[in-house]
């Protein structure tokens, strides 16, 4: 196959990444007193860079791969994150991106600490901090891996050569674009991303059927339960996968910064309410397209090694270099856009929560803080044998158990404190990690029990202290 053309549509996409990246600074906002709320997103920014942000390099590796290697069964996890984002939608964009203009807040971090008295938020800040950035260091790591992959499988690239690379352009763009670059960025390829799932699936559509005999013979072959969506298990265990994953995604919603820094950037409260059907249409149709995508794969290249890289693998083997270039840009830029979200969120992190600078300052900028924490990522990234399933959704679950108990505690006002907040983040993070080594969570994913605990946590700290420590905001 010539690699030429394939190539070339893989730059072009890449540059104009750079382009919407560098349109992010030059258009960036020069109120410094405003936090994120001065950014002033539309809902079309909002939804898009926030869905493509969520979609990560798990939807074209990992829901690939569990989609050929376990089949309908992996349509629950979908189906299971609308239940969550549903009621997230339903009830906190706008109240995050209120409370967001209320406290001035240019992190998540901020939201949490609104209110509280100078020692007591330092702390929270700290705690809060540490979670972020290890729970986030693990999913970048399983962004280069995804992408480590992407370009072994498309151009032939092998190891630390294929990571580096990948990691090193979006580090690189991330740099320059800051926060609104990231949002253009991210907005682009997520136009790019329901593109190549269209195409996607039309080309795998047409492959199957060159040979229905063969194809139908191979899905045979993968077994009875291929084809069902609780095989060899009951209701009662499909119930608690889905709440346990509803949890997850509700967790997501509140408790990762680089989602929750779009809605802190939202115009409006209601515009930041109305982008609701933008991000959820757009993830659903793009997961749930490619989980079937790797079914059907199974079906036409029954031998693959490593399902994760099946998308790259079958384009370069049945399509010309046009359609490859395509869905090469695709594939990059799904894993991209999570990627420069991550890092923009930890640079945020670094900067305003561990080092203190709050919206209104000038002090460090973000662009050496995103390159060391870029450098760093990739080096862990390049010493891990893991899955991009494993990473991901691991490091997802946690951070939500240990920061979406917390956020729901804030944006629903109930009774608090500054002891019961910091205690909610503890509860949350220590009971979800314990679930997740008892094994119990291949049943129940750890989200779930830990935003319980969390929640309970608070409650109960709050009625030991209650009239011992200052109220906050008048609801102590």
């Amino acid at each position: 196959m010539p690699i030429d053309a394939s190539v070339a549509v893989f730059v072009a996409t890449l540059a104009a990444t750079f382009v919407a990246s560098l349109l992010g600074r030059i258009h960036a906002k020069r109120s410094r007193s405003e936090g994120l709320a001065g950014e002033r997103l539309n809902k079309w920014l909002v939804g898009l860079s926030a869905g493509a942000t969520a979609n990560s390099g798990f939807v074209v590796t990992g829901a690939v791969g569990l989609g050929y290697a376990f089949g309908a069964q992996w349509l629950l996890l979908p189906l299971a994150w609308l239940i969550g984002d549903m009621l997230f939608w339903t009830l906190f964009p706008g109240r995050i991106n209120r409370l967001g203009r209320e406290a001035n807040a240019s992190t998540l971090t901020d939201v949490l600490g609104a209110g509280m008295r100078p020692v007591a938020k330092r702390v929270l800040q700290i705690l809060a901090s540490i979670v972020i950035l290890v729970c986030l260091t693990g999913y970048v790591a399983a962004q280069w891996i995804a992408g480590e992959k992407f370009l072994e499988g498309a151009f032939g690239f092998e190891g630390y050569v294929a990571l580096a690379t990948f990691a090193g352009l979006i580090v690189l763009y991330t740099a320059i674009g800051g926060f609104r670059g990231s949002v253009y960025a991210d907005s682009f390829q997520a136009v790019l991303r329901v593109v190549g799932t269209a195409l996607a699936l039309g080309a795998i559509i047409i492959v199957a059927r060159q040979d229905g005999g063969a194809f139908a013979a191979n899905i045979g072959a993968a077994g009875a339960g291929f084809l069902q969506i609780l095989p060899n298990a009951s209701w009662l265990a499909g119930g608690a996968f889905v709440a346990g994953y509803a949890a997850a995604s509700l967790g997501f919603g509140l408790g990762q910064p680089q989602i929750v820094s779009r809605y802190l950037a939202g115009a409006s409260p209601e515009e930041t309410r109305a982008a609701w059907w933008i991000y959820i249409l757009f993830v659903q149709f793009t997961w749930i397209a490619m989980t079937v995508f790797g079914m059907m794969l199974r079906g036409v290249m029954p031998a693959l090694g490593d399902p994760e890289m099946g998308l790259s693998i079958f384009f370069r083997t049945y399509a010309g270099p046009l359609l490859t270039g395509l869905i090469v840009a695709d594939v990059f830029a799904t894993i991209a856009a999570t990627s420069n979200s991550l890092l923009v969120a930890m640079a945020q992190t670094v900067k305003h929560d561990l080092f203190g600078q709050r919206a209104g300052t000038v002090g460090l900028p973000l662009w050496p803080i995103t390159l060391v924490v870029g450098g760093l990522t990739m080096a862990l990234a390049s010493m891990l044998n893991a899955t991009v399933v494993g990473l991901a959704l691991s490091s997802v679950s946690l951070m939500g158990a240990g920061l979406a108990p917390a956020m729901l505690i804030r944006l629903l006002s109930w009774k608090q404190n500054d002891f019961s907040l910091i205690a909610s983040i503890i509860a949350g993070l220590t009971v979800a990690i314990a679930w997740k080594l008892s094994g119990i969570g291949a049943t129940l994913n750890e989200a779930l029990p830990g935003l319980v605990a969390g929640l309970l946590a608070n409650f109960l700290v709050w009625v030991l202290t209650h009239g011992r420590t200052t109220k906050m905001g008048g609801r102590g």
